[in-house]
């Protein structure tokens, strides 16, 4: 036998906070629930609609994409930003390179790796800046950042190499010299004039030393060395990266570089000190 433990014609909330309250079953203007089942589902499309409805999360993604949308573009500015900056100080270390091999080497500057001097005529690998070669091996394996006059100095492959690089690609693959972005101007020894560096107090300290290779032209990366009208890298948005002599890097414009490769007199890029063109 059922029992009615509160008033007739009411069913107790037992999730009423206040004692004694009911919940009409039937014959009441108030009540609209008929039986504690019927509560119950009352109860919980109560619990229900305190979610998210489609709207309200469609409203939400919108919002998430828009956030996005903002946020992306100076999360790229600021990792565009990084890669320069690491690209600018591997031109710096390399330019601190040469001041600190010339001040243990009577001011002398280093070889330059240009590829017709590498080897001398009686077969003896000549040690330069970024490799010295290795007569045994044929390919890329003769260069090695190892046995290069810098390595003692700068010990990390990563350093030779632009952050920006894309050492994947196809065109990556066809060049000779795949251990360094950087190349060191032939001035040093007047573009192939000879194998005995100039010195550094001879050179202008606002010459260029080094810079990034056009990376669309795998023929210019045989050797360590190279003269301005092969060419610059143009990965960078603000011109040609490079460093100087007197230590410091930075950018010149693309028009600015090509503008002095054509020039005749000395000049940034031409720099070979006993020359009056500086070629």
């Amino acid at each position: 036998m059922e029992r009615n433990h509160g008033r007739a014609g009411c069913f107790h909330d037992p999730l009423t906070p206040a004692r004694g309250q009911c919940v009409p079953l039937s014959g009441s203007r108030q009540g609209k629930i008929s039986s504690p089942t019927g509560w119950l589902k009352h109860y919980q499309f109560k619990l229900h609609r305190s979610g998210f409805t489609l709207i309200e999360l469609l409203v939400v993604i919108a919002i998430i994409g828009i956030v996005s949308a903002l946020l992306l573009p100076a999360l790229s500015k600021a990792k565009s930003r990084a890669v320069v900056t690491r690209d600018i100080n591997n031109l710096k270390q390399l330019a601190l390179c040469i001041h600190l091999y010339s001040s243990d080497n009577a001011d002398a500057l280093p070889w330059p790796n240009w590829l017709a001097g590498d080897v001398s005529t009686n077969g003896v690998a000549r040690p330069g800046w970024l490799y010295t070669m290795d007569t045994n091996v044929i390919g890329p394996g003769r260069f090695k950042a190892s046995t290069g006059l810098f390595w003692k100095l700068l010990g990390d492959p990563k350093l030779y190499m632009c952050p920006m690089d894309n050492t994947s690609g196809p065109m990556f693959a066809l060049r000779g010299q795949q251990i360094s972005s950087y190349v060191l101007n032939g001035g040093v020894i007047g573009y192939k004039r000879g194998i005995i560096p100039v010195k550094l107090g001879d050179i202008a300290p606002t010459a260029v030393a080094f810079w990034e290779t056009d990376e669309t032209e795998p023929s210019y990366f045989n050797d360590g060395a190279s003269y301005p009208p092969e060419g610059v890298s143009a990965r960078h948005n603000r011109g040609a990266a490079n460093s100087l002599f007197d230590g410091s890097a930075g950018f010149i414009k693309f028009d600015t570089w090509y503008s002095e490769v054509d020039e005749t007199n000395k000049n940034q890029l031409w720099c070979y000190p006993n020359s009056p063109t500086g070629r």
